[in-house]
């Protein structure tokens, strides 16, 4: 995976907008992410994540259940995340969801700290 210099550089705080639910390569862009930042980060530093999500395998409201199928009816590959998964994908690379917070339009943001 290819880190931008100032990545390197600075280590810092790593937002996200999940929006590769659209990707074909989307497992795997994923999972390079969790791992860049789990190698990249500082301790205690910010790994943040936005966009919609399942939750537990439930995807809700209405709105993001018509959302996911319409994005599977496309590609049976895509479709909303789910933060369980995430939440594993974390905790393999030295990253803990530290919070979950609601946001407008049905979205969430996840906050993970590296350890």
């Amino acid at each position: 995976m290819q880190v931008s210099a100032a990545a390197e550089r600075n280590k810092e705080p790593i937002l996200s907008v999940l929006r590769q639910y659209v990707d074909p390569g989307r497992p795997a862009r994923v999972l390079e992410l969790f791992r860049a930042a789990g190698h990249l980060l500082k301790p205690s530093a910010l790994l943040i994540a936005y966009g919609p999500f399942a939750v537990n395998g439930q995807i809700f409201p209405q709105s993001n259940v018509d959302f996911d199928q319409a994005l599977r009816s496309r590609n049976p590959e895509w479709g909303l995340r789910d933060t369980a998964v995430l939440e594993e994908l974390g905790q393999a690379n030295g990253l803990l969801l530290e919070k979950m917070v609601d946001m407008p339009a049905n979205n969430k943001c996840l906050i993970f700290r590296k350890e």
